[in-house]
């Protein structure tokens, strides 16, 4: 199970969750979360429709996570493809805006 991290003020604080279900898919463990196996630490984006139902709750919101990015990767000294422009394109509009549902610079 991967760590948890959150900002305690200044201090990053790593918490080592303990359960039986695992997945490797965010929109896996939102649905076990909203079915209630449990809690799931997932991005803002993930959760949104759940949390906007009532199906979900956000706990622990006084311990942002730390800071995080997203970076679009491609060879250097190329141009990028015509997918990798649109879908580069594409995602930097759609986070434009909606700012609310990075869960990226939090």
């Amino acid at each position: 199970t991967e760590a948890w991290q959150f900002m305690d003020g200044s201090k990053i604080v790593t918490v080592q969750p303990q359960g039986r279900f695992k997945a490797d898919s965010a929109t896996a463990l939102a649905a076990a979360a909203a079915a209630g196996l449990g809690i799931a630490w997932l991005p803002d984006c993930i959760t949104y429709e759940y949390v906007a139902s009532g199906a979900l709750v956000p706990i622990m919101t006084s311990y942002p996570v730390p800071p995080g990015a997203a970076y679009v990767v491609r060879l250097p000294g190329q141009h990028p493809t015509r997918k990798v422009r649109v879908l580069t394109e594409m995602l930097t509009e759609y986070f434009k805006r909606n700012p609310d549902l990075s869960g990226l610079d939090r």
